[in-house]
This record gives C-alpha cells, structure tokens and sequence, in this order.
C-alpha cells in the first residue's frame, strides 16, 4: 500500500510540475543564432576532417523572425551543409548576421539593398573562401567555379529557396572567383511582435 501510495504521489507531482512548465511562457530570443550554433555542431566532425575555419560576426540582440522555427533551422542546416560540401579543404566559412533594411523591386521581384530603410529585414551571410593555389586554373566549360565542380549540392539551395520565399524572404547567391569566394545572403521579415515559447515536457 505504502508503494502504490508513492507511486500515485509521484505521478501528481509530475502532473504538476508538466502544468507549471505549460503556464509559465518564455520569451524567444537569439533564435538564428542558437539555430546556427546548432548547425555547426551537427557538421562538426566534417569542418574539422576538411580542416575548414569558421568565423562568426554576430549582431548582438538579433531581433526574431516571423519564419517559424523548424522551417528557420531547415533553411539554415541546408545552407551549411552546402558550404561545407562545397568549400574545399582549408577553406573558411563566415557568418554575419545583422538587421536591416530590404527593398523589394517593382513587381514583386526582389532586388535586395541592406540600406533601405523601408522595411526591417534580418540578413543572415554565409560565405565560403578557398586558399588561392598558386597557379589558378581556369573556370571550367559550363562556367562553374572550378571549386565548385562536382559538388553536387544545387538541389539543396533549390530547396531551401523556395521555403525562404514561402516565408516571405529573400536568397541571393554570388560567385566572385577574384577573391575565390562564393556568398549566400539570406534576408527574412523581422517579427514585430514579441514571440514566446514554452518549456519542452
């Protein structure tokens, strides 16, 4: 009697504790950047076996976006995943964040400029670097980076392009082989109001 009697106590308690858990909202916060931390640690092993570097600008106090929170970390592990399998060995890889300004081009189309001011954006950089070689080759017949050949990792921006866009956001992707670097920009509407999330059960 005596055990069935902790047993029963036991599972009020941990009735009680799961509703104070539900009722008590915490306020979102660093969202991207716990996201990206998140990332880098999930691709850990393959940064450090092709011994590429990482270097992080963080704006502090990143304000949150309006995309939800699985579809953020989906955006962000598939944009990762193709920096580190494009970024040859002892390359680096760089992230910024910051908010700013978007505007978007007449017609829908989207023309990104960090300084307007006409609506607030968080921007979200990646950009891959490779060491120049001494001797640099030639880009190769179908206008692909020659670092960038064979990565097979199209499908992947492909994918995380369209839930940026159903998110109402934005991806650029630039090439510059003079600073043999590629440059992903991502920019998502800021969420002006305040989010909150509960303690996990």
């Amino acid at each position: 009697m005596i055990a069935k009697d902790i047993e029963i106590g036991d599972l009020l308690l941990t009735s009680l504790l799961y509703y104070v858990k539900t009722g008590i909202p915490i306020e979102k916060t660093n969202t991207v950047h716990t996201f990206i931390e998140q990332a880098l640690s999930k691709y850990r092993a393959q940064l450090e076996e092709k011994n590429i570097k990482t270097i992080k600008t963080f704006e502090e106090s990143l304000p949150e976006t309006i995309v939800p929170d699985e579809q953020l970390k989906y955006i962000l592990n598939s944009v990762l995943l193709y920096a580190v399998g494009s970024t040859p060995p002892r390359g680096s890889i760089e992230f910024l964040t910051k908010s700013s300004g978007l505007q978007r081009g007449a017609g829908g189309g989207q023309r990104v400029s960090m300084e307007a001011d006409r609506d607030r954006y968080v921007e979200i950089r990646v950009t891959s670097s490779v060491v120049r070689p001494v001797e640099w080759p030639r880009r190769a017949m179908d206008g692909v980076p020659f670092w960038q050949e064979d990565a097979g990792f199209d499908l992947l921006l492909r994918l995380a392009k369209d839930v940026v866009l159903r998110n109402q956001g934005v991806m650029k992707f630039e090439t510059d082989e003079e600073k043999a670097r590629t440059i992903i920009s991502l920019g998502f509407p800021v969420e002006r109001r305040k989010t909150f999330s509960y303690e996990p059960i």
